[in-house]
């Protein structure tokens, strides 16, 4: 009684304690405590930024920090482990037991003769109350050992599998990095032009809605001059959003922290030079077809199912096992305490063996559906190949038009120039031509991004690893040569470019732009070409300080100064360079019109508050009288510098610097 009476205390304990069990939720605090400690984790052991970007190191750092990559190398070291723990399961089993047993009262039991039928009237026991046993166990089944085998062989191509799946995320990682490189790149080299851009059109636009209301031209062509404007001005915002995007793309994809500043720096050495195919699509199938990690994967899978109906059609046999054993008793009461003993036992289960039909006809439509996937997969690896390809010609011939497209522009862009001085409506153009000129260069970065996406792709496609197994080890700069020099071997593989890409150290280049796009292309009112002036005439007016007064009289010609040939001007004061400055003077050119009414009620105006004004005639293309209003001459370029700004700060309005001879 006091024995069954503590096993049932021990029972309804464990009873109570297991119904007593009650999940509680995460609460914000425990939350927000798990997020801080995720966020440490997160950034703890990536080291930062020493220096400005390259594309290679970029593609490094991916490697080596992205957390999708490493979490696919998680999940293959898992499948390894899991590979091994299955092999183990082909040994045979090795049991080793102890126990110890009692009981109240003692096991006393009385005998009957089987032949006399007299029974006993004499208790006994043949075994102690309590007791201790032990006893080792070897058994092997052959029947489980076969199973086992091919149970350890698809575990191995599920480790294999896993190894092509992280090389099918290393090939997208790479590719997604360099088009978010590229297309952080095209925002880096263009933020300041298009911000600058940006605002001059806004000053454009409010000088043209000026000239609306003054009616200083026709309405029509000033509001159509501002729809076009603005319509620019909308597509460089729009262009300007989706760039800064990517630069915090190109931040998650290589694992650096939100918010870190970093600069990017070209080492490609081909900026807007497509490199041109030189391997016929044939050939890029074959590699293709050889290295995509999809076929591969469907090769594998198919091994698993062919192991998988080996296992099945093994079960099918009989199970024949094997056990050799050591045992131990400590009953005072048995003559041998140790002993031991081995024996043999076949099994056979007779029901398996009416599904065997069943089972070939299963491993049959196994096969064919494994060769089914495999001919879709090698399709689909062909159409991609295909596609990739002549998305990449594409993307090139795109990136190749527009580079011509640009060039071509630039060159208008110039014409444009020199045409400025001669009115306001040439003036306005010129706004227009370079804020179109602006939209055409971030159009060709935009396609040079996806250029390099199309040839991420193409890579992707042909199934080229990144990098060799070991070569994941190396240190950030060692993996940057090694991707750098890979990635030669690449083009030199697949392209006509023959040469070697060189290494490029991030901490010895300048970072992007590497070119001033402000200074070479940026709209800047402050520097104009003057055109030829082919005749004018002036009206005085009171002296002001602002600078000496010059009457030349009507109807002589002052020879225009050009730009030097290489079209160079000196910077911030409109003066070509090469020109004597003892032979130059200056003037503040407010605004070109053909009203003559418009002009003179402008120049009332400004007389009314202290300025000097000229009125300056001349004719256009089409012999149609100009009238610009004027504030100077000025001897030095400095005295018009001088009354621009103070122009500009009273009236809110941009005004150009005009250059004349003597």
């Amino acid at each position: 009684m006091p024995a069954r009476g503590v096993v049932t205390g021990v029972l309804t304990a464990i009873t109570l304690a297991g119904c007593s069990v009650m999940t509680s939720a995460i609460t914000p605090a425990e939350q927000e405590k798990l997020a801080q400690s995720d966020q440490e984790l997160l950034f703890k052991h990536p080291p930062g930024l020493t220096g400005p970007l390259t594309l290679h190191e970029a593609m490094a750092r991916a490697l080596k920090f992205n957390l999708d990559l490493r979490l696919k190398r998680l999940e293959e070291v898992l499948a390894w482990n899991q590979e091994e723990v299955t092999r183990l399961d082909m040994l045979p089993r090795l049991t080793a037991a102890a126990g110890y047993s009692t009981r109240s009262p003692d096991n006393a039991s009385v005998s009957q003769s089987l032949v006399t039928g007299m029974v006993s009237t004499e208790p006994t026991f043949s075994r102690e109350a309590a007791t201790g046993t032990a006893d080792f166990t070897m058994s092997w089944n052959l029947l489980d050992f076969g199973v086992s085998y091919f149970q350890t062989r698809q575990e191995g191509n599920r480790r294999l599998i896993q190894t092509e799946q992280r090389r099918k995320t290393a090939h997208n990682l790479i590719k997604d990095v360099r088009f978010a490189f590229w297309k952080a790149a095209a925002a880096q080299w263009l933020e300041q032009e298009i911000g600058a851009i940006q605002k001059a059109a806004d000053q454009a636009i409010e000088m043209a809605r000026r000239v609306e209301n003054e009616k200083l031209r026709s309405p029509v062509q000033a509001l159509q001059f501002q729809l076009g404007l603005l319509e620019i001005t909308r597509q460089l915002e729009k262009s300007r959003a989706e760039l800064a995007l990517a630069k915090e793309e190109l931040a998650t994809l290589i694992h650096l922290e939100p918010g870190t500043p970093f600069q990017l720096v070209d080492d490609s050495g081909t900026r807007f030079d497509p490199l041109e195919l030189a391997a016929p699509v044939e050939e890029l199938e074959r590699w293709a077809l050889i290295s995509r990690p999809e076929l591969r994967i469907e090769q594998y899978q198919a091994r698993i199912e062919a192991d998988e109906t080996r296992k099945a059609l093994a079960r099918l046999f009989p199970g024949l096992e094997f056990d050799v054993a050591k045992s131990y008793d400590s009953s005072a009461l048995l003559v041998y305490q140790h002993w031991a003993q081995a024996g043999a036992r076949l099994s056979w289960n007779l029901l398996r063996t009416l599904t065997g039909s069943r089972q070939k006809d299963l491993s049959e439509g196994r096969e064919k559906v494994i060769q089914m996937r495999r001919l879709v997969m090698h399709m689909a690896i062909l159409g991609q190949t295909r596609i990739a390809y002549h998305e990449y010609r594409a993307a090139s011939d795109s990136l190749h038009r527009l580079t011509e497209e640009n060039d071509t522009r630039k060159r208008l862009q110039g014409h444009a120039a020199n045409r400025g001085a001669l009115g306001l409506d040439s003036q306005l153009s010129y706004v227009q031509t370079v804020a179109s000129g602006a939209l055409a260069r971030v159009q060709q970065y935009e396609a040079f991004a996806r250029y390099q996406s199309a040839l991420g792709r193409l890579y992707a496609t042909l199934g080229w690893d990144p990098l060799s197994e070991e070569g994941i080890e190396k240190e950030i700069p060692q993996l940057t040569r090694a991707l750098r020099a890979n990635d030669g071997q690449w083009q030199q593989r697949v392209f006509a470019s023959r040469n070697p890409l060189p290494f490029i150290d991030a901490n010895a280049q300048t970072p992007l732009p590497l070119e001033s796009l402000i200074e070479s292309n940026a709209l800047s009112l402050e520097k104009k070409r003057p055109g030829a002036v082919k005749s004018f005439k002036t009206q005085a007016t009171p002296t002001s300080n602002d600078g000496p007064q010059i009457k030349t009289p009507a109807g002589e010609s002052a020879s225009g100064v050009a730009a030097t040939p290489e079209g160079k001007m000196s910077e911030g004061s409109g003066i070509p360079t090469g020109q004597p400055a003892n032979r130059l003077r200056y003037a503040v050119q407010v605004v070109s019109t053909m009203d003559q009414a418009g002009a003179d009620q402008l120049m009332n105006r400004l007389r009314a508050k202290g300025y000097p004004t000229r009125l300056h005639e001349e004719w256009n293309a089409e012999g149609r009288k100009i009238n610009q209003v004027w504030l100077g001459p000025y001897e030095r370029n400095e005295d018009a510098l001088t009354a621009k700004r103070r122009y500009q700060d009273s009236e809110n309005q941009p005004v150009f610097i005009k250059v004349i001879g003597n």
